[in-house]
């Protein structure tokens, strides 16, 4: 079975269960361009959000229509998707009770849309500054729905994912043993905020593929070290995270780099001893902590069996970023460049294409075709 862990979800309808006033609203109107991907030009329609009068987000039909996604999957490989909310819409820096309701009305919508269709793995959202609310929305979302996993957008406010503010929702994630997919809008790592609104900051003037090409991976380094150095991940042995757009080429990388400045007998920096707050708590080599990490690699990633070879117990998974049309989307050959990949064993590939992220999501199914 080959498993599309990355495609973005945004069903229109679900700001109809919305009440609250700052809601917006989504026009749908007919395409006047031709969108080009692969050669191929793709008809349908456009969604325009809106909110506050303002334009918050365009997208093509394929974002919310499940026919398209099925063609897309046909034509690259894959029996199932991943349906990942969609980040510019659901985000933390909101009015709470309308991210509350946000999060309850794309939940219902999800379960809906998916029902009794296997070929869609439904995703849910939480407003998670809300951290009791989260737990509730979530226990409901797996409970009562049937949703298989929680997105989050990375930290809020100061705070990462590591922070104890969130305990009380991982005691939550990890008695309901679901995966925790991570997939922040592009920021770097010392902005939590969760989309790039930051794309107009100084830090990125006149560098607009900035916070796409580096913040997803930066992000993601950070985040893994403080789950690992501030003992959030020997509290809960159990939780899984899967982090996605970043690649997979910071992986050995940043796993040497924390083992390294572990202290040891080895002659070191006396630094070292003091680099990371919480070393003292750790109970084995922050590498061994990446079994707790699923990565999606991305296709053109030719490195690929250089990384298998440095991390052979490897959770390396793949995701085709449908439907965006950024360098991170592959759709619809992704598959292809990984089947074709020299270097890379077949067991590697089946692992990479879907056996990993069957054990992500502890699906039982057919072997991989």
């Amino acid at each position: 079975m080959y498993i599309d862990g990355d495609t973005h979800y945004w069903p229109v309808r679900f700001i109809e269960r919305v009440s609250h006033p700052g809601r917006g609203h989504v026009e749908i109107k007919d395409d006047n361009g031709k969108y080009i991907r692969f050669g191929e030009r793709v008809a349908g329609k456009i969604a325009t959000y809106y909110r506050d009068g303002n334009v918050v987000h365009s997208f093509k039909e394929g974002r919310w229509n499940l026919d398209i996604r099925r063609e897309y999957m046909k034509k690259d490989g894959f029996d199932r998707q991943v349906l990942i909310p969609d980040n510019r819409q659901l985000i933390y820096e909101l009015d709470p009770e309308l991210g509350r309701q946000l999060a309850r009305a794309y939940n219902d919508t999800v379960a809906e849309d998916i029902a009794g269709q296997d070929e869609f793995i439904g995703v849910a959202w939480v407003y998670l500054p809300d951290v009791k609310e989260a737990a509730r929305e979530i226990r409901r979302s797996v409970e009562e729905l049937g949703l298989k996993a929680v997105k989050l957008s990375g930290g809020y406010e100061n705070g990462d994912l590591d922070s104890e503010v969130l305990w009380p929702f991982y005691e939550e994630v990890a008695r309901l043993d679901i995966p925790i997919l991570v997939h922040p809008g592009a920021r770097v790592y010392e902005h939590q905020h969760s989309h790039p609104w930051l794309i107009g900051s100084e830090r990125y003037e006149g560098f607009p593929l900035f916070p796409t090409a580096l913040g997803f991976p930066l992000t993601y380094m950070v985040t893994a070290a403080r789950l690992i150095f501030s003992g959030a991940l020997d509290r809960f042995p159990s939780l899984r995270f899967a982090f996605f757009e970043g690649g997979i080429g910071w992986v050995p990388w940043l796993m040497a780099t924390l083992d390294h400045h572990m202290p040891s007998e080895a002659p070191v920096s006396t630094a070292v001893k003091q680099f990371f707050k919480g070393e003292n708590k750790l109970k084995k080599a922050p590498s061994e902590y990446f079994r707790h990490f699923y990565i999606a690699a991305v296709a053109w990633e030719t490195y690929l069996p250089e990384i298998v070879k440095v991390w052979p117990d490897h959770n390396i998974i793949i995701g085709s970023d449908f439907d965006h049309g950024d360098a991170i989307s592959t759709w619809p050959n992704t598959i292809r460049p990984i089947k074709a990949m020299a270097g890379l064993p077949e067991e590697e590939k089946e692992k990479i294409l879907g056996q990993n992220l069957m054990r992500l999501f502890k699906m039982n199914g057919a072997p991989a075709r």
